[in-house]
């Protein structure tokens, strides 16, 4: 039910330290606690959409959820994520807090999982959505989605996918350029690198 999943509107966890370039967004906020990888909990597997919901359904959801994901069941995860969003886009709709919700965890479960590329094209989604719903380009909820596509990018070892999710990185960046200065300009000049061609020895 809708009631389960419920609004929730909350700022993305924090990233990880020590990206291989030198951005990293400007005063990074602590994740708040539905979205903090959980302590060990012997919380019970929360039911599917649809079903009878536990005490605190959204809170248990997260905590099996990121349990899965830090033990390394990723694909389990990702489909638990997967069926909470169905849920709250057909509830809700695609533009609602609830759906926007499940795309930032879906993409903080493609970082833990080490697919940055994932997490880079989903961040970008999550921020393409709340420009959408008219939330301004200095909103700290926007500004971060597009700070997190950024540092995520800069993971992206495969040339021919950093370089096919430039343009979007760049043209988001144009419009939310964040709080760092240059934040831009290091976009495009990677962009520029992945257009050169690899050097061979």
């Amino acid at each position: 039910p809708a009631g389960a999943v419920g609004p929730v509107g909350v700022t993305p966890p924090r990233m990880p330290p020590g990206p291989p370039e030198t951005f990293l967004p400007a005063d990074p906020r602590p994740a708040p606690p539905s979205l903090r990888p959980p302590q060990p909990t012997h919380a019970p597997l929360p039911p599917p959409p649809g079903r009878a919901p536990v005490a605190d359904p959204l809170a248990a959801t997260h905590a099996a959820i990121f349990e899965a994901a830090n033990s390394g069941r990723h694909s389990e995860a990702a489909s638990m994520a997967a069926a909470w969003e169905q849920e709250a886009l057909r509830t809700a709709g695609p533009r609602s807090d609830e759906a926007i919700h499940w795309l930032e965890v879906r993409a903080d479960l493609s970082r833990i999982a080490g697919d940055p590329a994932r997490a880079c094209e989903l961040w970008l989604a999550v921020a393409e959505a709340r420009l959408g719903n008219g939330e301004p380009v200095g909103h700290p909820e926007v500004e971060g989605a597009v700070d997190r596509a950024h540092h995520q990018w800069q993971f992206v070892a495969d040339r021919a996918r950093a370089g096919a999710l430039a343009p979007p990185l760049i043209e988001l960046r144009s419009r939310v350029p964040g709080r760092k200065p240059g934040a831009l300009e290091a976009v495009r000049r990677r962009a520029e690198l992945l257009r050169a061609p690899a050097r061979t020895r």
